[in-house]
């Protein structure tokens, strides 16, 4: 090894973590055979493949083969890394989705390499990231309003999309519910006209949970009528 790397973390931001167990088996692979079958890729010394592989070896103190990638910028490099994560075979498809989101991000419309490389679209984005129109559309709805736990769970496999919104539509009813029932107890009191500092406080909570009830209904509605135009 002739060449000590070095980590950009947007480069390595842009790759799905190995679970625990992966990266386990990774260590105990290269331990057992004592040398790194890949090696590790890099472009101008920095690694843009081959993360875990380094750490293992470097903690080892095993040698491992570099190699170096020519790329003209580091907008380049990072539509390598996002399409060459794609091909993966072991990555979920809440993985493969946030893949393709991210190489939307990076590389937006206005962008003529993202022309050639992604088109912007629900039809588009799924196909890319292998997935039906609706597998898209449900991890969409737990990405943005599911529980931190809940999406590294499902980004790990341990839930599968389908199964997580389920859980996360019966969350959301019974959000309304909770909702509705304070909105029902607190207003069978009313009117509140007094120009007094309870009066005011009870009145804005009222407001907050009327404005929470309408976003957890506009929510089911939204999921129903999405539900029925999205392909399985």
């Amino acid at each position: 090894m002739l060449t000590k790397p070095v980590i950009d973390t947007e480069f390595m931001k842009l790759i799905p973590p190995l679970s625990d167990e992966e990266y386990q088996q990774l260590e105990q692979n290269i331990l057992s055979e004592g040398k790194c079958r890949d090696a590790v890729l890099l472009w101008d010394g920095v690694i843009i493949d081959g993360h875990n592989r380094f750490y293992i070896c470097a903690k080892h103190g095993i040698e491992f083969e570099v190699r170096e990638m020519e790329f003209e910028s580091r907008e380049e490099v990072k539509l390598w890394i996002l399409e060459n994560q794609l091909g993966r075979r072991n990555l979920t498809d809440a993985m493969r989705i946030e893949l393709v989101l991210k190489k939307s991000e990076t590389f937006p419309p206005k962008s003529s390499k993202a022309n050639k490389a992604h088109k912007i679209g629900r039809d588009n984005l799924a196909k890319e990231a292998d997935v039906s129109n609706g597998t898209l559309y449900r991890y969409m709805c737990i990405r943005e309003d599911g529980s931190p736990a809940l999406i590294d769970k499902v980004k790990s496999g341990e839930i599968k999309i389908g199964k997580a919104y389920q859980m996360l539509s019966k969350e959301i009813v019974k959000q309304l519910k909770q909702a509705d029932k304070w909105y029902a107890y607190i207003k069978a009191r009313a009117p509140f006209d007094k120009d007094d500092e309870i009066d005011r406080e009870i009145n804005r909570r009222l407001a907050e949970l009327n404005e929470q009830r309408e976003a957890l209904l506009a929510k089911i509605k939204a999921k129903k009528g999405e539900t029925t135009n999205v392909k399985n």
